[in-house]
Formats: C-alpha cells, sequence, structure tokens
C-alpha cells in the first residue's frame, strides 16, 4: 500500500491562500508536512499548525528551497512515507491529483525505473500550459500536452506536484542544498536522466501554479520572470550545474550556450536598473564558474 505524505515549502505565505491550499490537499495524503523557510519564526504561517494531519517545521530564517525540502522529505519518511509529494505553497491542488499520479507510476512499471510523476503546469495568471521539455538528440524540443495523452516522458518538471517515491531518493540522492532557490529540480531531474531513469508527466491532470511575477514575451515564447535577485541563482546555477553536476554532455553543452542568452534577457527585464542587474549576473557567472554556491549577498 502506498503512503503519499505532501511536503509543502513556505516563505512568508498568505495564510489565508495557504489554509485553501493545504485543505484542498489534506483528504489526499496521509499526512502533510509544512516546512517555513519565513524569516520570522514568531509569526506562525498555520491558523491551527497542531490540526490532524498537519506538521509545522519553523526554520525561523530562509534556509533555501533544497533543504527546506530534504527537511520535509526526512520527517516523511519518520512518518511511514512510501512516497513524498512536493508542493509548493501558492499551488492549488485538484481533485484526485494523488490517486492519478500514483495510477501513472503504477502503469509505468518498473524499467525504466520511474523517479518521479507530476501533473501538466498551468499558470494562474495567463491561463497557459507550460510546455513539456525533452532532448531529442542533440534538439531540446518543448511539447504542448494533451488533455488525454497519458504519459509522457520529459527530461524535467517543477517541483511542485511532483510525486517521488521513497525509493528513487535513496538511489538518486538528496535535493541539491547549496544551489538555494533556483534549478534545484531542474539537476535533480537530470541527475535521474543521466542514470536511465524516466520522468513522467501525467497528461490528464492539471496543477494551477503562480509560475512567476510577471510573464515575458520572448522569441515567441511567453518565459516567467521572478525578482530580480532569482536571475542570478538561475545564471550561477545553471553554469554550476553545467561543469559540475551528473548530468548528460547535451544538457551541459544547452545550459553553456543559453548563458549569454540570460545574461541579455534578465538585464534587459529588470525591475531594479540595469546596471545594477549586471553586476548582479556577472558576479553569478563568475560564482558559478568557480563554484561558490549557497545564499548570494545583496548586490552592493
Amino acid at each position: 500500500m502506498s503512503r503519499v505524505v505532501a511536503v509543502v515549502v513556505t516563505f512568508q505565505p498568505e495564510r489565508s491562500r495557504l489554509a485553501r491550499a493545504l485543505e484542498r490537499l489534506r483528504p489526499q495524503v496521509a499526512a502533510i508536512v509544512v516546512v517555513d523557510n519565513s524569516d520570522d519564526a514568531q509569526a506562525p504561517v498555520l491558523e491551527a499548525p497542531t490540526a490532524e494531519g498537519v506538521e509545522l517545521i519553523a526554520n525561523g530564517r530562509n534556509l533555501g528551497i533544497g533543504q527546506a525540502q530534504n527537511q520535509g522529505i526526512a520527517r516523511a519518511r519518520a512518518l511511514g512515507a512510501t512516497h513524498v509529494l512536493l508542493m509548493d505553497q501558492d499551488s492549488l491542488a485538484p481533485p484526485g491529483l494523488v490517486p492519478s499520479l500514483l495510477h501513472t507510476l503504477a502503469a509505468a512499471g518498473a524499467q525504466p525505473p520511474v523517479a518521479l510523476v507530476g501533473p501538466v503546469c498551468r499558470d494562474v495568471k495567463t491561463g497557459a500550459t507550460l510546455a513539456l521539455i525533452r532532448h531529442d538528440g542533440w534538439r531540446v524540443r518543448r511539447l504542448r500536452p494533451e488533455p488525454r495523452g497519458g504519459a509522457v516522458p520529459v527530461d524535467y518538471l517543477p517541483a511542485s506536484g511532483s510525486l517521488i517515491p521513497l525509493g528513487a531518493l535513496d538511489r538518486l540522492g538528496p535535493l541539491r542544498e547549496d544551489y538555494f532557490i533556483d534549478r534545484v529540480d531542474v539537476e535533480w531531474c537530470l541527475r535521474a536522466r543521466r542514470r536511465g531513469w524516466a520522468v513522467l508527466v501525467d497528461c490528464g491532470v492539471e496543477l494551477r501554479h503562480d509560475l512567476g511575477r510577471r510573464p515575458v514575451r520572448l522569441l515567441g515564447r511567453t518565459v516567467y520572470v521572478g525578482h530580480d535577485f532569482r536571475a542570478g541563482y538561475h545564471v550561477r546555477n545553471s553554469i554550476a550545474m553545467a561543469l559540475r553536476a551528473p548530468i548528460a554532455l547535451r544538457w551541459r553543452i544547452d545550459q553553456l550556450l543559453k548563458t549569454p542568452l540570460y545574461l541579455v534577457f534578465y538585464t534587459a527585464v529588470a525591475e531594479g536598473g540595469r546596471l545594477r542587474q549586471a553586476r548582479r549576473l556577472l558576479r553569478a557567472v563568475c560564482d558559478g564558474v568557480a563554484g561558490r554556491l549557497g545564499p548570494q549577498p545583496p548586490p552592493t
């Protein structure tokens, strides 16, 4: 029998929205572990942190997404979980999310082993679905999910909504903590793919998710942009992943070739000044090459 424990990572969440997200999720899982990275541990993120089946780990400071997820996964193990469902604070689970993901996982069989299965992500602001990313030889394909397309193999997925067997984490290792807040999910998926594990999308279920603060059109595609400081993590961790992570050569080359585009794009769309952003990104490149990871200091 499968026992699914949800791990929800929060950072200064809106309490009413979080309560709604947990209410949607609670009937589908055995338990929920909320790991809060908010700076103020004295301001509880839950109205009733002792509610049945919901636990709170309050860190009192931002330890990063990878460390928070690993904390939640460790607690899920202690609660007897066979699978963990990773969720963000702004993701609303539809009815039947977990049963559908479990069914897809079971139907996939054991060869190749499945590292994780996730839903189709639909942005709450634009209503658009996130493209499915898969390498075809040396070409990156961006696929549009078909509503009744069944399970589709991809190379990586956003963490939110991902169902992961704990056995996969045992074999593939934990999430990267030193990346802090960006590319953590991508690196873990590409690590799994490099070792022959499958990453699947269940096209029969959708997760509404806030993919970024604002959508920006670039070369005919919609790119979701967050706060300026997130760009530094994206650039630094993409370079670090390309140079050192155990991923396929084609993805190493892909990330390095995209670095100049990242630099131009993130500088152009910066909200806090382009010169300031350019300095941040230059430092991010140097840190990525040198392997200086962890939380970034604020730009000067």
